[in-house]
């Protein structure tokens, strides 16, 4: 939804808890859109937790989400507790040929949504300052920006 409340997005995509059987795809989304985002310098070696899902993130309390599109998995991300109790999303990536359409929206909706039910009372995210759409994603979500210089740019979200 929208901050109107107005659902947005492919509605045909479900969104669900990451299975086991997802870890492959999931796995390459994320490097895609990686390599996508940095072309050259892409370096695969700097995202080890990607390795194993369930056992960096599922099994250390994380939220990870997928859209899964007739069997292909076409979203996805997570939101990490951290030791003061607030959330962190990371790893939301969409595939290149389903941008545009709202799934990174829902995904991030929905993420804030878990966040909420197990009383995070705020969640933050960094992401790319060149990203630009990354940026304008989390914008429209209600975050607030709390600064950015030409690496990162810090978002927060109070719940």
């Amino acid at each position: 939804m929208d901050r109107a409340g107005t659902p947005v997005g492919d509605d045909r995509a479900v969104i669900r808890d990451f299975e086991a059987a997802d870890q492959d795809a999931v796995r390459e989304l994320v490097l895609a859109g990686l390599r996508e985002r940095w072309g050259d310098a892409y370096d695969p070696t700097f995202n080890p937790d990607l390795d194993d899902i369930a056992a960096e993130y599922v099994r250390q309390g994380a939220e990870v989400i997928v859209a899964d599109l007739d069997g292909a998995i076409v979203a996805c991300g997570m939101v990490v507790v951290l030791p003061d109790g607030r959330g962190q999303i990371r790893r939301v990536s969409v595939d290149e040929g389903h941008r545009r359409q709202g799934l990174g929206r829902r995904i991030v909706g929905e993420l804030i949504e878990r966040a909420r039910r197990r009383e995070m009372g705020e969640l933050i995210v960094r992401a790319d300052t060149p990203w630009t759409s990354a940026l304008e994603l989390y914008r429209s979500c209600g975050f607030d920006e709390l600064g950015q210089d030409d690496v990162d740019t810090h978002f927060s979200l109070r719940l």
